[in-house]
């Protein structure tokens, strides 16, 4: 591993969550510590941190003396997720209007803009990242921490939807739209 100012735990993290959202994992793959260990060339220390916050974020499960898996996502899950986001985003923006000046719009649009530039096709999980800074750009302005990191939690687990649905059903991880929606 890179020492590029990341802990290990980090950088494991990062790497096994990547891997999940890119597909290289089945969901009945079974990690465990032991592989994990030789795969990143490291010890048992930050494998079982990186994992335990991948437990915490619910992006896999133990299972006691075995390993862990990926936690399946159900549609229900999904439309739970887009439900709640149209209330929390629509209720915080009906609520704090005023805070949404012309100078922080034009900030707004030149963060939109810097994220469109020379992205006519580009692969999906980039575009997603570029929504979500986008969304969350927009949750900074309100200044409520607690909300910012509901709002990030939401749109992690939607990231894992949108990259297994957008994937599965396209067979291509290229989005081929120009990502001008907001």
């Amino acid at each position: 591993m890179n020492a590029n100012n990341t802990s290990l735990k980090d950088q494991i993290y990062g790497s096994i969550y990547n891997d999940i959202l890119l597909g290289i994992y089945p969901p009945d793959h079974v990690f465990n510590e032991k592989g994990l260990m030789e795969k990143f060339n490291v010890s048992r220390a930050p494998i079982r941190e990186a994992l335990v916050e991948l437990c915490g974020e619910k992006i896999l499960y133990s299972i006691p003396y075995y390993g862990y898996k990926i936690t399946p996502l159900t549609e229900e899950d999904v439309a739970n997720t887009k439900s709640y986001r149209c209330i929390l985003e629509c209720g915080f923006m009906r609520e704090n209007w005023g805070m949404f000046t012309p100078e922080a719009m034009k900030d707004l649009e030149a963060a939109n803009q810097k994220d469109l530039e020379g992205k006519e096709k580009t692969d999906a999980i980039t575009h997603w990242n570029d929504n979500i800074r986008f969304h969350l750009a927009f949750f900074e302005l309100y200044g409520n921490q607690y909300a910012y990191q509901l709002l990030r939690s939401a749109m992690t687990l939607q990231t894992r939807a949108y990259a297994q649905t957008r994937w599965a059903e396209y067979h291509s991880r290229q989005f081929h739209e120009v990502p001008a929606f907001h």
